[in-house]
């Protein structure tokens, strides 16, 4: 038998390796497949996880923010003004005698709910509230009304309220305009008396007289977004004052006074003075009266 030649030999010896080599490359492919299904598998649960972490750092990001944010602005929003009611008798007090155009505007226009107020806008007048009675003659109110909303992290706990007073004259004595009501209405509950060294805020009583401290018996707590409405009313007795409210707030530990004013300037009050220059006072047939110097009459 002829010997095979050597391209026989190795078609021969060559079969089977071929073989196993086809089996190898099914076994690897399917082997890359599963691993490639695995990783995938992998890769989607680890991005879940990273995704998951993500949003909750995100969120503790968003918050921290907004904390910082807060922390940034003042404890409280408070916006202040002069708050008198209609069923107050009212003085508006001017530091000198009337000009011929306030005079006008007073004795010769038609008498109007917002007279006083438009007139005291074109001078440097005090518009006061006048509670009467014999006790205290020269007493005058002023009322402001605090609109306060809480924007801290946390509560905010105001712990004391009261006024300072950054200067005291003698009382306006040049002219006034009164008008009186038909009955006197509720009084405030809180209250300061300008002429005390310290002024801080009382609760008013029945008989119009300051008594205890407010904030002894009452808890002025404010969560953030919390609004809260504070009327009070400063009285002097022997002044003219300009001045500003103080509210001591606690913010978990942390102290802080905060200053309140008339949008930039101190509040004004003033007490009745022993004699004027000029005297006006609002008819009950309608219109005003003129008189001249002397003291302070509450007729109509």
């Amino acid at each position: 038998m002829p010997e095979a030649t050597p391209e026989h030999a190795t078609e021969q010896s060559g079969g089977p390796p071929a073989q196993f080599s086809r089996r190898a490359v099914l076994w690897a492919a399917g082997g890359g497949l599963a691993s490639a299904v695995v990783g995938a598998v992998v890769a989607e649960v680890a991005s879940r996880l990273t995704s998951s972490d993500q949003a909750v750092r995100d969120d503790r990001a968003v918050e921290a923010a907004k904390q910082s944010a807060a922390q940034q602005k003042p404890p409280l929003s408070v916006n202040a003004y002069y708050y008198d009611r209609s069923d107050d008798a009212s003085v508006c007090l001017f530091p000198g005698p009337l000009t011929g155009e306030q005079r006008h505007r007073l004795l010769d226009l038609p008498r109007t709910p917002t007279t006083v107020a438009d007139l005291a806008a074109t001078g440097d007048a005090v518009d006061t509230v006048y509670p009467g009675g014999p006790r205290h003659p020269y007493r005058l109110f002023t009322r402001i009304r605090l609109s306060v909303v809480g924007q801290w992290t946390g509560p905010v706990f105001v712990t004391q309220i009261r006024a300072r007073v950054q200067r005291r004259s003698a009382p306006l004595s040049g002219a006034y305009v009164y008008e009186g009501s038909q009955g006197g209405g509720e009084p405030l509950k809180i209250g300061f008396d300008l002429d005390e060294p310290d002024s801080i805020a009382r609760v008013v009583t029945e008989k119009l007289e300051l008594g205890a401290a407010y904030v002894d018996g009452h808890s002025l707590t404010l969560s953030p977004g919390e609004p809260l409405t504070v009327d009070v009313q400063a009285q002097t007795d022997r002044s003219y004052c300009e001045w500003v409210i103080e509210l001591d707030v606690d913010l978990g530990g942390e102290r802080r006074v905060l200053t309140v004013d008339d949008d930039g300037r101190p509040f004004r009050s003033t007490s009745l003075a022993r004699h004027y220059q000029e005297r006006y006072y609002a008819k009950i047939t309608g219109g005003w009266g003129a008189d001249g110097p002397g003291p302070f009459e509450g007729r109509s």
